[in-house]
């Protein structure tokens, strides 16, 4: 080789190694971003940290403005809008990313990296975050547009036929869900619609259950006198609380639950009631003899007895052994209702008499009800006699009348064909005996024309 080539390989070697050394102090110096990078596809190669945040800020910032998520349900959309929920760019994370870019590792390192950004463009996805409270609090809202209670369906007799309303449907905005839905259509960049997840909530009692009430299942009046306007008002009221009462299957009914406490700032008025085996007055009077009636009424649909206890005394408008008082929030009456349909009680006061209907479906038109009763002993009471000085001799004033009381035995007969296929021991009741008091005269009796006629024997005898 001649020195003169050698000369020329020698010069174009050092062309070479100024060259790299050149390129190397442009890629590798100043406080610009490498050649060739890019965020979320906006160009900011070569440029200041500064110029690059305002180049982004100025892309990203006015998209953020028109940025808005599209919820649906049904008909009605609803509008997110990103900056309601403080949705922000990551610009300072972006940017350091792409700054640091040809600044790591030794002086060779950077320069090979600063080489390849120059063959292959590197793109930096920009980081975001924002207020998932917000998100929360914005599905809140959205709920309240979009819940709703079920409305079952009800029924009513009205001129003896039923009239039936049908029920509606609810809806639950499923609000965690939503939540978690939209937080991923924002974290995917996803700009389709969001269908929210609505819950549709059935009814619990529908048109279709309500239509299996067609038979009569049991029925039963009661008497009043209804000259007492007190407890005549009182019996009309309880019975107003428990007409048009439905009773799912499987349901207890609650007599107190249904009328609620008997006070006189709810309309109650005083009337006789018993209270440690005596009459007396007290708010609510009269509405044992409701608990009564509709007591026999439930025994006569052979309807299941949970709850029910007798009166300390006999009543006069029912028989022993099927009367239920009940009283305050202790002593109740209760039913179940056993059958597989709905029943409905229907309650009626017209004029002297307080009348109980419960209708359901009735399975065996053959079948028939019937309640009886038996004194098993029967408890005589005591008189107590006071001598009264202040009433004539032979004279008898009945202070307390004296009442019997009794054991009684009830049972449930259920017959078939004519036929009794069932005895049913219901209670044996106790009716206390209610002692007497009778006050009896002492003070002599002075009858003037038998005086003198004595008088007059003492002369002629002197």
């Amino acid at each position: 080789m001649s020195r003169g080539f050698k000369g020329i390989i020698i010069a174009l070697i050092s062309f070479f190694i100024v060259l790299l050394a050149s390129s190397a102090v442009l890629f590798l110096s100043g406080e610009k971003i490498a050649p060739n990078v890019s965020i979320d596809g906006y160009d900011v190669g070569r440029m200041t940290l500064a110029e690059a945040m305002n180049e982004l800020k100025n892309a990203f910032d006015n998209n953020l403005n028109q940025a808005y998520m599209t919820l649906k349900h049904g008909e009605k959309t609803w509008q997110l809008n990103y900056k309601d929920i403080d949705y922000s760019y990551d610009y300072d994370r972006a940017l350091a990313e792409a700054y640091s870019l040809t600044r790591q590792g030794s002086l060779f390192n950077r320069y090979i990296d600063s080489i390849l950004i120059r063959m292959n463009k590197k793109d930096i996805t920009i980081g975001f975050s924002y207020d998932k409270e917000k998100v929360a609090q914005f599905i809140k809202n959205i709920s309240k547009e979009i819940d709703s209670e079920p409305i079952d369906a009800t029924i009513r007799l009205v001129s003896g036929k039923f009239q039936i309303t049908d029920e509606k449907l609810g809806s639950r905005l499923d609000q965690e869900k939503a939540v978690n839905m939209i937080s991923a259509a924002i974290d995917s960049k996803s700009i389709a619609n969001v269908e929210l997840p609505v819950e549709v909530i059935d009814a619990e009692i529908t048109r279709a259950d309500l239509s299996n009430i067609t038979d009569k299942l049991g029925e039963y009046s009661t008497s009043f006198n209804a000259s007492n306007e007190s407890r005549s008002y009182n019996i009309k009221l309880a019975t107003k609380s428990v007409t048009d009462v439905l009773v799912r299957p499987g349901e207890t009914f609650s007599l107190n639950k249904t009328i609620g406490p008997r006070l006189a700032k709810y309309g109650y008025r005083t009337a006789k009631v018993i209270i440690n085996n005596e009459y007396v007055d007290g708010i609510g009077g009269g509405i044992c003899q409701v608990s009564s009636t509709l007591y026999n009424a439930a025994l006569l649909a052979n309807l299941k007895i949970v709850e029910r206890k007798n009166h300390s005394l006999p009543s006069s408008y029912i028989a022993m052994g099927r009367d239920a008082t009940i009283s305050g929030d202790y002593i109740d009456f209760k039913f179940m209702n056993n059958t597989p349909y709905p029943l409905y009680i229907y309650g009626e006061v017209k004029s002297n008499q307080v009348r109980f209907s419960i209708y359901g479906k009735n399975e065996n038109k053959g079948r028939q009800i019937k309640i009886k009763t038996e004194i098993l002993k029967k408890i005589e009471p005591k008189i107590k006699i006071i001598e009264d000085s202040s009433l004539p001799v032979g004279t008898k004033i009945v202070e307390k009348k004296a009442i019997p009381g009794y054991v009684v035995r009830s049972y449930r007969v259920i017959v078939e064909n004519g036929k009794e296929v069932l005895v049913e021991p219901l209670y044996t009741d106790t009716y206390r005996a209610s002692d007497g008091v009778t006050r009896v005269g002492t003070k002599p009796v002075n009858v003037q024309g038998t005086n003198s006629e004595e008088e007059e024997a003492k002369t002629v005898e002197n």
